[in-house]
């Protein structure tokens, strides 16, 4: 079954798909359609001043490079059927892992018009583009480009391996602590925790790699984030002995630390976002506030004729004032649905993010476009509240026995009633989508092979309903009324 939309599976994605081969060269700019809006032709983009043009991967350089791991007595070796993956994990990577082509992406049409519009650089040169499409942001220098055509490589994920390349081969590689390999830059992903913040880098964002409004209005897909949805859907290329999929609740312990790890990261990037801001306007520079990637796309970007009418003297609850663009509905509705999914003990833990999260909604309700530097500070303060209480259920959760997930009506229920413009929207069924899908469907994809789905079912009818209409980036038509009945009949 498809996953909502081709477009939201995109932004899921980051735009990305398989990959040829490591250490090939990069690819040819891609000819760019002829028509109004089209990007700059090919000999306008690759000009002399790229910087990483002519050069050549200097030896230093191996432990960031795919094609060091990639040989083919290391992990590049044939696909085969045993347990010995590590053998074959690089074939698997570069031959179905969408993450393989990301660099390629930024030499499609749609990239370069993107930089057209956004009047920067061939995004191929771009760090604000390559630091989530390659492996440059693990370097703070320019790599060249035979290095960057891996795309999301090895290095993204597991570290630079400069210190630990030979080491890691050793036989009493396997028996040292996790503090000594991270001590040499070995990032173990063996957990939901560890994963889920290497992912949300790019899937949601920080500091460094900021996905702001204008690369939405130049054609960037918004980015969503789930992570145990996503590990079903991408490959694994990874024995998954002694690692979350060796626990009989991997899928629910992926989807509840993924979602606080999801919270951290949206209330980092915000603090960091009002944190530049506010500093921007106490010096009288031009500051980036409201940066409205942080509020609700379709406050804004609907159709009037969509807006439900409300019957004379009986207008619906709100917690938000009219006209007020909610603040990051997809976070938001994960902090409740996470909260009201949690079996005890774990429940608390829920509600005091859902808390904190509510908390920072109200503030920005009343200064989502304060200008002056003050009360900016102030979103910042209560976002950092969000990171501290997120990070601490996410860590509480990834040390938890046990995780089970039961998303059911009668816990929904009185969150819902709270706000219902909130928990009536798209964001919040594809939210608790997620969360039933955690609950009935286990299990991590298959190794090397995208899942492919489960035979039709209730859930399947549930997801349908959450599709964009052809042709739309957007949930236009989306029926709150069908989605609940289908909803109850999901078992």
């Amino acid at each position: 079954m498809r996953w909502f939309s081709a477009r939201f599976a995109a932004a899921l994605l980051i735009t990305i798909a398989p990959c040829g081969a490591t250490g090939r060269a990069a690819p040819p700019v891609a000819d760019c359609p002829t028509g109004p809006g089209c990007g700059p032709p090919r000999e306008a983009v690759a000009t002399d001043a790229d910087p990483y043009a002519g050069m050549a991967s200097d030896p230093a350089l191996r432990g960031l490079a795919t094609a060091s791991c990639a040989s083919a007595t290391c992990h590049g070796g044939p696909r085969g059927g045993n347990h010995a993956v590590q053998s074959f994990a690089a074939t698997t990577w570069v031959n179905a892992d969408p993450h393989a082509k990301a660099y390629e992406t930024l030499f499609t049409a749609r990239s370069v018009r993107m930089a057209r519009l956004l009047r920067i650089g061939p995004p191929h040169t771009e760090r604000q583009c390559l630091v989530c499409h390659s492996v440059q942001d693990v370097s703070p220098h320019p790599l060249p480009r035979d290095v960057l055509a891996d795309g999301v490589g090895c290095a993204s994920c597991h570290g630079d391996a400069t210190e630990w390349l030979e080491a890691h081969s050793l036989a009493d590689w396997k028996g040292r602590s996790p503090a000594d390999k991270a001590a040499v830059g070995f990032a173990d992903l063996s957990g939901a925790l560890e994963r889920a913040r290497v992912c949300a880098r790019c899937h949601v964002g920080d500091a460094d790699h900021d996905m702001h409004h204008d690369h939405v209005a130049a054609g960037h897909p918004r980015l969503y984030f789930e992570l145990a949805q996503l590990q079903r859907r991408w490959p694994r290329h990874w024995n998954p002995h002694g690692r979350a999929e060796s626990s009989p609740d991997f899928n629910a312990r992926s989807w509840a630390v993924g979602q606080a790890v999801a919270l951290e990261a949206a209330g980092t990037l915000l603090e960091a976002r009002t944190a530049r801001a506010a500093k921007a306007v106490r010096s009288g520079a031009p500051a980036r506030w409201p940066e409205y990637t942080e509020f609700d796309c379709q406050a804004c970007h609907r159709t009037l004729a969509t807006a439900p009418v409300l019957a004379a003297g009986n207008p619906l609850p709100r917690q938000l004032p009219p006209g007020t663009p909610g603040w990051q509905p997809w976070f938001v509705t994960a902090a409740g649905v996470l909260d009201a999914g949690l079996d005890e003990p774990l429940a608390g833990t829920g509600a005091d993010l859902a808390a904190r999260v509510a908390a920072l909604r109200r503030l920005l309700a009343d200064e989502w476009a304060a200008a002056d530097a003050a009360r900016i500070e102030r979103i910042a303060a209560e976002a950092r509240g969000v990171v501290r209480v997120a990070s601490r259920t996410a860590v509480t959760l990834a040390a938890a026995p046990d995780i089970r997930v039961a998303a059911a009506a009668h816990r929904l229920a009185p969150r819902a009633a709270t706000d219902p413009r909130l928990w009536r929207g798209w964001d919040a069924a594809a939210q608790t989508t997620l969360a039933l899908e955690a609950d009935r469907r286990g299990g991590p994809a298959a190794l090397g092979v995208h899942h492919a789905g489960d035979p039709p079912g209730p859930l399947d009818m549930l997801r349908e309903s959450l599709l964009h209409p052809a042709g739309f980036d957007a949930p236009v038509g989306f029926d709150a009324e069908r989605f609940q009945r289908q909803r109850a009949d999901v078992p």
